[in-house]
């Protein structure tokens, strides 16, 4: 992503939980995870493909 923008969202417990967990498995931050994730979840909704995090589609 080219340009960062602070935002605060509440989530439950759990979904916070899972998601550092799958962060630390993916040596990625929490914050880049969940960037990761709706990136792909949105880019999955316009039927195109994201690249992981090797480059690779």
């Amino acid at each position: 992503m080219p340009t960062s923008v602070q935002t605060n969202i509440r989530l439950p417990r759990g979904i916070k939980d899972r998601l550092k967990d799958e962060a630390r498995r993916n040596r990625r931050s929490l914050s880049a995870e969940i960037a990761f994730r709706l990136e792909r979840s949105l880019n999955n909704e316009d039927g195109r493909s994201v690249q992981n995090e090797n480059g690779n589609s």
